[in-house]
C-alpha cells in the first residue's frame, strides 16, 4: 500500500473520527489496552514485529486478538490500517504521544510534578486545581521526589514548565550576579 501518511496522520484522524462518533474516553481506553497487551504479551508482539510473517498472517492474528479483547470498530480499523502501512514498530515506539494525543483530546492533561518533599493530599489537591485553572483542562497528576531542589516546587504540565524551586532561584540569582 503506497502512501505518504505519517503515524501522527493516522493519530489525528482516529483522534477526529473518533471524537466525531463521541466515542474518544472508549478508544483511549482500547489504546491503552492494545499498548499493554503488547508489552504484557511477548508472542503477540513477536509476531507483529516479525519478518518471518506475512502482513496478511499478521492482520489474521491481530483481527483475532482485537475481536477478542472487544475493542470499538474504530480503534480495530486504525490498529489495522498502521499494520497494512507497516508503521507498527513507529506506533509501538510512539506509546506516551499517542496516548497524551488522545489524553489532549479528551481534555486531559497530566502533570509531572517534582517537589524537594512529599507533599500531603491537600497540597497536591491544591497544585490540581491551580493547573487545572492555568490550562483549563482536567489534570492527572504525576508526583516525584527531588531532595537536591530544595524547597518548592517544579511542575511540568505538556512543553510547559511551571518551576518555582528554591534550586531553580539560587541558579537564576548567580546568573545575575555572575560576570558574563
Amino acid at each position: 500500500m503506497a502512501t505518504v501518511a505519517t503515524l501522527r496522520d493516522l493519530v489525528s484522524a482516529l483522534v477526529d473520527s473518533a471524537a466525531d462518533s463521541r466515542e474518544l474516553s472508549s478508544v483511549k481506553a482500547n489504546m491503552e489496552s492494545f499498548f499493554e497487551s503488547i508489552s504484557g504479551s511477548g508472542e503477540l508482539r513477536d509476531v507483529l514485529l516479525s519478518t518471518v510473517f506475512s502482513v496478511e498472517e499478521k492482520k489474521a492474528v491481530l483481527e483475532d486478538f482485537l475481536e477478542a479483547a472487544s475493542f470499538l470498530d474504530i480503534t480495530k480499523r486504525f490498529i489495522l490500517l498502521v499494520l497494512e502501512m507497516e508503521k507498527v514498530v513507529t506506533l509501538l515506539g510512539s506509546r506516551e504521544a499517542v496516548l497524551a494525543r488522545l489524553d489532549e483530546a479528551v481534555g486531559k492533561v497530566t502533570a509531572e510534578i517534582t517537589s524537594a518533599r512529599d507533599l500531603s493530599p491537600s497540597d497536591v489537591e491544591r497544585l490540581s486545581a491551580a493547573l487545572r485553572a492555568a490550562t483549563g483542562k482536567t489534570v492527572e497528576v504525576s508526583l516525584k521526589v527531588d531532595p537536591s531542589m530544595i524547597g518548592g516546587i517544579r511542575a511540568q504540565v505538556g512543553d510547559k514548565v511551571y518551576d518555582n524551586s528554591v534550586r531553580t532561584q539560587l541558579e537564576r540569582i548567580r546568573g545575575t550576579l555572575s560576570p558574563s
